[in-house]
């Protein structure tokens, strides 16, 4: 993914005039060629919070901090 969207997105219809980055742009609605395109920023919740599943490994997490220590308990995650 390039800075600015997925690789598809800016190959068809160019960059999103977001700024240098998207980390901190507005949300925004914008025409290109003839299509009408929207940014809205992603917020932790809405990646992280309830009914994403993420929810059950969390609980999990905590059960094993209970049970360990927190200082005992890690999380390693690999996105391909």
């Amino acid at each position: 993914m390039r800075e600015g969207g997925p690789d598809e997105v800016v190959e068809r219809y160019g960059m999103p005039p977001l700024g240098a980055s998207p980390v901190g742009a507005p949300a925004g609605r914008w025409e290109v060629s003839g299509q009408t395109l929207e940014y809205d920023p992603v917020t932790r919740p809405d990646v992280l919070g309830p009914g994403t599943g993420w929810e059950h490994v969390f609980a999990v997490m905590r059960a094993l901090a209970q049970r360990f220590g927190p200082e005992g308990v890690r999380l390693v995650v690999w996105f391909d």
